[in-house]
Protein backbone atom coordinates (compact mmCIF):
# COMPACT_ATOMS: atom_id res chain seq x y z
CA UNK A 1 0.00 0.00 0.00
CA UNK A 2 2.57 2.41 0.55
CA UNK A 3 3.97 2.05 -2.91
CA UNK A 4 0.70 2.92 -4.36
CA UNK A 5 0.40 6.18 -2.01
CA UNK A 6 3.83 7.05 -3.01
CA UNK A 7 2.93 6.53 -6.93
CA UNK A 8 0.14 9.08 -6.14
CA UNK A 9 1.47 11.41 -4.70
CA UNK A 10 4.04 11.44 -7.45
CA UNK A 11 1.16 11.86 -9.92
CA UNK A 12 -0.04 14.85 -7.65
CA UNK A 13 3.54 15.97 -7.50
CA UNK A 14 4.21 16.28 -10.70
CA UNK A 15 1.41 17.66 -11.87
CA UNK A 16 2.00 20.64 -9.48
CA UNK A 17 5.59 20.94 -10.91
CA UNK A 18 3.79 21.61 -14.34
CA UNK A 19 1.85 24.05 -12.61
CA UNK A 20 4.37 26.33 -11.51
CA UNK A 21 6.75 25.33 -14.79
CA UNK A 22 3.13 26.84 -17.04
CA UNK A 23 2.32 29.78 -14.76
CA UNK A 24 6.44 30.95 -14.43
CA UNK A 25 7.51 30.51 -18.15
CA UNK A 26 3.97 32.20 -19.03
CA UNK A 27 4.61 35.18 -16.64
CA UNK A 28 8.05 36.13 -17.66
CA UNK A 29 6.77 35.88 -21.35
CA UNK A 30 4.19 38.19 -20.55
CA UNK A 31 6.02 40.82 -18.81
CA UNK A 32 9.47 40.44 -20.05
CA UNK A 33 8.23 40.09 -23.80
CA UNK A 34 5.09 40.98 -24.28
CA UNK A 35 3.90 37.01 -25.62
CA UNK A 36 1.47 34.85 -24.40
CA UNK A 37 1.16 30.60 -24.28
CA UNK A 38 -2.13 29.78 -25.75
CA UNK A 39 -4.42 28.66 -23.18
CA UNK A 40 -1.85 28.69 -20.87
CA UNK A 41 -4.93 29.33 -18.31
CA UNK A 42 -7.08 26.20 -19.08
CA UNK A 43 -3.81 24.48 -18.53
CA UNK A 44 -2.88 25.82 -15.63
CA UNK A 45 -6.21 25.23 -14.42
CA UNK A 46 -7.11 21.82 -15.74
CA UNK A 47 -3.40 20.55 -14.33
CA UNK A 48 -4.30 22.15 -10.89
CA UNK A 49 -7.79 20.11 -11.09
CA UNK A 50 -6.10 16.89 -11.73
CA UNK A 51 -3.71 17.69 -8.46
CA UNK A 52 -6.16 18.38 -6.51
CA UNK A 53 -7.81 15.24 -7.01
CA UNK A 54 -4.55 12.97 -6.82
CA UNK A 55 -3.74 14.61 -3.85
CA UNK A 56 -7.73 14.25 -1.92
CA UNK A 57 -6.90 10.45 -3.06
CA UNK A 58 -3.27 10.85 -0.83
CA UNK A 59 -5.11 12.05 1.87
CA UNK A 60 -8.19 10.10 1.81
CA UNK A 61 -5.85 6.79 2.51
CA UNK A 62 -3.29 8.49 5.02
CA UNK A 63 -6.30 10.89 6.63
CA UNK A 64 -4.41 13.88 6.45
CA UNK A 65 -7.60 15.76 5.87
CA UNK A 66 -8.37 19.26 7.59
CA UNK A 67 -10.00 18.15 10.65
CA UNK A 68 -10.59 19.70 14.05
CA UNK A 69 -9.99 16.70 16.64
CA UNK A 70 -10.58 17.80 20.55
CA UNK A 71 -14.13 15.74 20.63
CA UNK A 72 -11.97 12.99 19.09
CA UNK A 73 -9.11 13.60 21.24
CA UNK A 74 -10.53 13.62 24.66
CA UNK A 75 -13.28 10.35 23.58
CA UNK A 76 -12.52 7.03 24.94
CA UNK A 77 -11.27 4.77 22.27
CA UNK A 78 -13.96 2.66 21.24
CA UNK A 79 -15.83 5.86 20.63
CA UNK A 80 -12.64 7.42 18.43
CA UNK A 81 -12.90 3.83 16.76
CA UNK A 82 -16.73 4.73 15.65
CA UNK A 83 -15.86 8.11 15.16
CA UNK A 84 -13.38 6.80 12.17
CA UNK A 85 -16.06 4.63 10.93
CA UNK A 86 -18.49 7.40 10.39
CA UNK A 87 -16.04 9.72 8.90
CA UNK A 88 -14.89 6.90 6.71
CA UNK A 89 -17.86 5.93 5.57
CA UNK A 90 -18.69 9.93 4.73
CA UNK A 91 -15.63 10.70 3.14
CA UNK A 92 -16.37 7.34 0.69
CA UNK A 93 -20.12 8.20 0.35
CA UNK A 94 -18.58 11.53 -0.97
CA UNK A 95 -15.59 10.63 -3.33
CA UNK A 96 -18.04 8.24 -4.77
CA UNK A 97 -20.66 10.45 -5.61
CA UNK A 98 -18.02 12.75 -7.21
CA UNK A 99 -16.36 10.42 -9.07
CA UNK A 100 -19.71 9.37 -10.93
CA UNK A 101 -20.83 13.17 -11.45
CA UNK A 102 -16.76 13.28 -13.25
CA UNK A 103 -16.88 10.28 -14.94
CA UNK A 104 -20.66 11.67 -16.66
CA UNK A 105 -19.15 14.95 -16.84
CA UNK A 106 -16.43 12.79 -18.99
CA UNK A 107 -18.65 11.54 -21.31
CA UNK A 108 -20.43 14.89 -21.35
CA UNK A 109 -17.36 16.84 -22.55
CA UNK A 110 -16.57 13.59 -25.16
CA UNK A 111 -19.98 13.63 -26.78
CA UNK A 112 -20.35 17.29 -26.83
CA UNK A 113 -16.86 17.46 -28.60
CA UNK A 114 -15.72 20.85 -25.53
CA UNK A 115 -12.34 21.99 -26.84
CA UNK A 116 -10.18 24.80 -25.01
CA UNK A 117 -10.36 28.42 -26.61
CA UNK A 118 -6.98 29.12 -28.20
CA UNK A 119 -5.55 25.85 -29.31
CA UNK A 120 -8.56 23.71 -29.67
CA UNK A 121 -7.58 20.98 -27.74
CA UNK A 122 -10.20 18.31 -26.52
CA UNK A 123 -11.38 18.67 -22.90
CA UNK A 124 -12.17 15.84 -21.99
CA UNK A 125 -8.84 14.23 -21.43
CA UNK A 126 -8.71 16.57 -18.39
CA UNK A 127 -11.70 15.45 -17.11
CA UNK A 128 -10.97 11.66 -17.27
CA UNK A 129 -7.60 12.29 -15.41
CA UNK A 130 -9.48 14.36 -12.62
CA UNK A 131 -12.06 11.81 -12.58
CA UNK A 132 -9.50 8.61 -12.51
CA UNK A 133 -7.99 10.84 -9.05
CA UNK A 134 -11.30 10.81 -7.28
CA UNK A 135 -11.55 6.94 -8.72
CA UNK A 136 -8.46 6.46 -6.67
CA UNK A 137 -9.69 8.38 -3.59
CA UNK A 138 -13.16 6.09 -3.81
CA UNK A 139 -10.80 2.89 -3.94
CA UNK A 140 -8.51 3.94 -0.94
CA UNK A 141 -12.04 5.47 1.09
CA UNK A 142 -13.61 2.23 0.70
CA UNK A 143 -10.07 0.31 1.88
CA UNK A 144 -10.01 2.85 4.66
CA UNK A 145 -13.69 2.47 5.44
CA UNK A 146 -12.89 -1.68 5.80
CA UNK A 147 -10.04 -1.25 7.74
CA UNK A 148 -11.93 1.05 10.22
CA UNK A 149 -14.67 -0.99 10.27
CA UNK A 150 -11.98 -4.27 11.38
CA UNK A 151 -10.31 -2.30 13.51
CA UNK A 152 -13.41 -1.22 15.42
CA UNK A 153 -14.47 -4.95 15.78
CA UNK A 154 -11.17 -5.32 17.56
CA UNK A 155 -11.75 -3.73 20.90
Amino acid sequence: MARLISAIEMVAGIFLVLIAALTVTEATLRYALGMRIPDAYVGATALQGIAIAWGIACTTWTRRHITVDAIYELSPRGLQKAMNVFSSAVTFAAMLTLMIMLWRKTASSLSSGEVSADLLLPLWPVVAATAAGIAAASILGLLRLGRDILELRTR
